[in-house]
């Protein structure tokens, strides 16, 4: 049964990227569009946060998850962890410190930021580089970039809950056990 969901929860990410992956050049191609306006009747495109150049083992493991994160809780990012991942924020504040360089979109300019880069080609506006070792705090909208295998933690130190959306993208694992050999 755990196969199974795992095999399930795989494939349904998989087919939201497929599905992304194919509105995106017909939402891309439209340089007026305004982020989360119409772009065809009834869908719109927002852009909320993105990564350039980041190194994922092939093949790879892609994983969605909403962490729920109390006030005064968090967790350690472990060194031995090949994974990289997004922490999206979706309600409160989330304090982030990894062991090396990562990368902030604030979810408050991004638009803006994306708009000035259409203009100039330089996407370095929408970024916010966080030096090794620092702590961040992202608040709803942000995201911030963690690179694989480094020390760090994520944490809540506000006073209310805090919600994220990590994406999580890894050494291939689940579907290589499932696949049956020819």
């Amino acid at each position: 049964m755990r196969r199974f969901t795992t095999i399930l929860a795989v494939v349904a990410v998989v087919l939201l990227g497929v599905a992304a992956l194919g509105a995106a050049p017909r939402v891309i191609a439209q340089e007026a569009t305004p982020a989360g306006d119409e772009t065809e009747e009834g869908l719109t495109y927002e852009p909320v946060a993105f990564v350039l150049g980041v190194e994922l083992p092939s093949p790879a493991d892609l994983f969605v998850a909403r962490i729920g994160i109390e006030p005064g809780a968090g967790f350690e990012i472990d060194e031995n962890d090949p994974s990289t991942g997004l922490c999206l924020v979706e309600e409160g504040t989330v304090t982030i410190r990894a062991d090396a360089p990562m990368t902030v979109t604030r979810g408050a300019t991004l638009g803006e930021a994306m708009m000035a880069a259409e203009e100039s080609g330089d996407m370095s506006g929408a970024f916010e580089a966080i030096p090794a070792g620092e702590e961040v705090t992202l608040e709803v909208g942000d995201a911030g970039h963690i690179p694989a295998s480094v020390n760090g933690e994520i944490r809540n130190d506000g006073e209310e809950r805090a919600v994220c959306l990590a994406f999580v993208a890894g050494p291939a694992m689940g579907m290589m056990e499932a696949t049956p050999e020819p």
